[in-house]
């Protein structure tokens, strides 16, 4: 959907867990000195403005990110290690002027050699992509696609080099969301199956169906392929399921509840330790970023 725009939400509790699901990926695949493939199929502007007019009329980063830097620089002790080094690059980022979105990680973590490419289907959003890019100076080679997602996953995949990611975040706004993901995730690891697949799913009230759905699609496809093949599910909620009833973005801005009651990252072939990472730092931020103390977390490894 083209009306799409992560600046409302950039710096939230989503953000958070996925960003910190991304980083501990590239931080592993840089542990050899092979090069990697990289494909983040919906890749926004890539850096953002806390302080612009989106970003403070949903006020969702002050709940999110802003909370946990506060935390950082006051109880660093109390916070668990594993954090420090995605608060790091956040916080430098920052004080450079801008949030990190996914491909800012991507471009700044991956080593030299790899190839990291960025999808962006939003004219605008491309455009500040472009630019965003050239301020990253990446020493990795980036390929910038004006495309959908989901058409790239058709086209280019599986790359030349063989190691390597998917993150795919699409923005659920449309109903085809779901299955394109189900569908071509699962089609994409059959031709890569070499590859870690990231997918980054909200948790809304009213999607409950349409989401397990997704996620026991590509679960079975997987398994279907090789029983071996391991299949991590990681959720972060921030409030209880039964907390709102899921709204516009428009009805929800001022409103007490947040507008998901929380996300998730299901993983197929999850790197290793990927699990261990997440039970690190999952529970702290499940009882930081909580509403009123019903924040959770579950992690389950298939």
């Amino acid at each position: 959907m083209l009306s799409y725009l992560h600046s409302f939400h950039a710096g939230n509790h989503a953000d958070i867990l996925k960003h910190v699901t991304l980083l501990y990926v590239l931080e592993y695949l840089n542990k050899k000195e092979k090069p990697y493939s990289f494909f983040d199929t919906h890749a926004g502007s890539g850096l953002y403005d806390l302080m612009a007019k989106n970003a403070l009329k949903t006020g969702e980063a002050r709940l999110g990110i802003e909370r946990l830097l506060s935390e950082y620089k006051n109880n660093a002790t109390e916070m668990p290690s594993a954090l420090a080094p995605y608060l790091d690059f956040v916080k430098k980022s920052l004080e450079n002027g801008f949030y990190p979105g996914s491909p800012a990680f991507e471009i700044s973590f991956s080593k030299k050699g790899s190839f990291i490419n960025l999808t962006e289907l939003h004219r605008t959003e491309f455009e500040s992509l472009k630019k965003n890019v050239e301020r990253l100076k990446p020493s990795c080679s980036v390929n910038l696609l004006n495309d959908s997602g989901w058409n790239i996953l058709k086209k280019n995949i599986p790359p030349a080099i063989k190691r390597g990611a998917i993150l795919c975040d699409p923005s659920y706004e449309e109903k085809s969301d779901y299955t394109d993901a189900a569908g071509l995730l699962s089609a994409a690891h059959k031709k890569w199956s070499a590859a870690t697949v990231l997918l980054w799913y909200p948790l809304l009230a009213n999607k409950s169906e349409e989401i397990e759905n997704m996620k026991q699609t590509i679960l079975s496809a997987a398994k279907n392929r090789d029983s071996h093949t391991e299949i991590l599910d990681a959720r972060l909620l921030v409030d209880t399921e039964d907390s709102h009833t899921e709204t516009t973005l428009e009805k929800s801005i001022g409103s007490e509840r947040p507008r998901l009651y929380g996300s998730g990252m299901f993983a197929v072939r999850p790197c290793w330790g990927l699990k261990e990472h997440l039970e690190s730092v999952l529970p702290y931020l499940a009882e930081l970023l909580g509403k009123e103390g019903n924040g959770s977390y579950k992690i389950e490894l298939f």
